[in-house]
């Protein structure tokens, strides 16, 4: 198996790196996105079933660039470690909306899946809009859905959270309402 992971975070940078970058909340910008991509293999499991990363097989790439550009520097790097030889292809990504529109451009047909980190911090933000006010109820739903996503992966811990682009959280937790027996 081959995988290919992304992420992005804002890193400080001097006032002139900053010039013509966009404000916001009415301040000037402090920082610009890094893109950091790693493209590994995976050939063996645990005795739990978790798979293990194969030892030295991690390669790096990474750049402040635009998402358009890094996804070609991702894809080079992913197609010389035998991305078209690969038998399964996997994309693992924060859920942002510009990780899932380079997976679908430049590796189609790969499996896309929220890594662990980021599947519970979806979990959370959407449990906090269910029950705003009932912090016991959160602990109750959550400690359900994490053993879920654990055990089966986030389309049987919420099939809602499987939706994308970028989720929305206050109109899933507008669907969920009233159903959360059915879906949850």
């Amino acid at each position: 198996m081959l995988y290919v992971q992304m992420d992005g975070t804002g890193v400080p940078v001097v006032k002139k790196e900053t010039e013509g970058r966009q404000e916001t909340d009415n301040q000037p910008a402090h920082t610009r996105e890094a893109k950091l991509g790693c493209v590994f293999t995976q050939t063996a499991w645990d005795e739990e079933g978790f798979a293990i990363r194969d030892p030295d097989s991690t390669t790096y790439v990474g750049a402040i660039e635009t998402a358009e550009n890094f996804g070609r520097r991702l894809y080079v790097e992913a197609w010389k470690r035998g991305w078209s030889r690969a038998e399964k292809k996997v994309v693992i990504g924060d859920g942002a909306e510009w990780i899932w529109n380079l997976a679908e451009q430049h590796f189609p047909g790969a499996v896309q899946i929220v890594d662990l980190y980021h599947a519970r911090q979806h979990l959370w933000e959407l449990v906090r809009k269910l029950y705003p006010n009932d912090e016991a109820q959160q602990k109750v739903w959550i400690k359900a859905h994490q053993k879920k996503l654990l055990d089966k992966g986030i389309r049987q811990a919420n099939p809602i959270l499987d939706r994308r682009p970028a989720l929305d959280y206050a109109r899933l937790a507008a669907q969920a309402s009233g159903v959360n027996s059915a879906i949850f």
